[in-house]
């Protein structure tokens, strides 16, 4: 057994060496490939350890976080299995932070010198291909081994990760990792860490039922406007129905929060056509009662807290969250709108989130977005490379590329 492991990682210092000084293309699988290549635009693969952020702010965010408060029955037993076994065990959270480590004597000071304590970065800016990040980009358990890791301090090591889901969105808030030394691979390290992380999934849910029950649960926002794709506002929780005139009216107004004049709504709702002011002084003022009152004059703004999707996606992605983001979005920004800056804001968020996939490669978030943009050739073309050869959806694919060019 050790020697196959040993034959292996020669095999993979072999590639790695290839690809790094000589940049000739690694004998990998494609996720892997795919991983090294996006790590090689922000990463030196020489780097001795990776970044960390001040453990003390990182050690409150760990206690008061969700992850926590279900994992924390099992960390004694986490601990246990890790000791008995020579791992280092961790959680991070959903954008690759180390919240919680525990390492056994034996892997100790090899975390230390890696900075593989708590605020670490295991994100692929941060630290590189690595089987945390592939585990939260691709919600599904990951290996990683000796010099698959993209960053050579890490060859030494053996990865073992799983997603922790949040049990309504079905998103990873996190990743439950067990690592030790690359001599110490074996078939249970995976199987261990996805048993585990299943196990905190079933608390969590376990914990959010339990909130409901008592009474907890958050209290909704005032206003949410959910404009990408099938318009929906809803209002103290209630849905309220609006005419696609009223539903730009609101985007415009969250998009200002400083907000605006009645000239500057009419310029940025119809541009150069000749509506009049009056008309739309009756838009804003039907508005005004629908919303009890909440919409202020000179200028017009909204006069309560309020979450748009539109305005959480764009902060989503410039956070790197490309995840989240693309999961939050169900289309265009009001489609059906000729206004010209929510037509600028539409071509600007469908094209941000465009470059952010392409970018990733990630088959499936590419065909989640499909799902809403099923006419984008690029995407089209993209999920048909990264997708295996025997899935199922290749021949709807690639018939729906066939008829795009037909019309072309």
């Amino acid at each position: 057994m050790k020697n196959d492991l040993l034959a292996q990682r020669k095999v993979l210092e072999q590639n790695w060496s290839k690809y790094v000084f000589a940049q000739q293309k690694p004998n990998i699988n494609e996720p892997l490939i795919d991983s090294w290549e996006r790590s090689s635009q922000h990463l030196n693969p020489l780097r001795p350890n990776i970044p960390v952020y001040d453990p003390e702010e990182t050690e409150k965010e760990w206690r008061d976080s969700l992850l926590y408060k279900a994992a924390s029955p099992l960390l004694e037993e986490i601990k246990r299995t890790a000791d008995d076994s020579n791992y280092i065990v961790a959680i991070c959270d959903g954008k690759g932070k180390l919240l919680w480590t525990h390492s056994s004597r034996f892997m100790q000071r090899r975390a230390e010198q890696l900075h593989f304590v708590p605020g670490g970065i295991l994100s692929e800016q941060g630290a590189g291909t690595n089987a945390l990040d592939l585990a939260l980009r691709n919600i599904q358990p990951s290996r990683v081994f000796s010099a698959e890791h993209y960053m050579q301090a890490f060859h030494d090591w053996v990865c073992y990760s799983s997603p922790i889901r949040d049990p309504q969105s079905g998103l990873p808030l996190g990743v439950l990792d067990f690592s030790s030394s690359w001599q110490n691979a074996n078939t249970l390290g995976l199987m261990t860490a996805t048993a585990l992380a299943r196990y905190i999934e079933a608390r969590l849910l376990h914990y959010r039922i339990e909130q409901q029950e008592q009474g907890f649960r958050q209290k909704p926002q005032r206003l949410e406007l959910n404009f990408c794709g099938e318009p929906e506002l809803r209002f103290e929780g209630e849905k309220v129905k609006l005419s696609p005139r009223q539903y730009e009216i609101m985007a415009l107004l969250a998009l200002h929060p400083e907000g605006l004049s009645l000239e500057s709504l009419h310029a940025h709702l119809y541009g150069d056509k000749a509506i009049s002011l009056s008309t739309l002084k009756a838009e804003v003022s039907t508005l005004r009662q629908v919303l009890k009152g909440e919409i202020g004059s000179r200028p017009y703004s909204l006069n309560l807290g309020y979450q748009a999707d539109f305005l959480e996606i764009q902060s989503l992605l410039q956070d790197g969250d490309i995840r989240a983001a693309c999961y939050l979005y169900k289309g265009s920004l009001l489609k059906f709108s000729e206004s010209p800056s929510l037509k600028e804001w539409r071509v600007y968020l469908d094209n941000a989130l465009q470059a952010a996939l392409l970018k990733t490669g990630s088959p499936e978030l590419l065909w989640h977005y499909s799902k809403y943009q099923p006419d984008d050739f690029e995407v089209l073309l993209k999920l048909v490379g990264a997708l295996p050869a025997n899935d199922p959806r290749l021949a709807m694919l690639r018939a729906r590329l066939e008829l795009l060019d037909f019309k072309a």
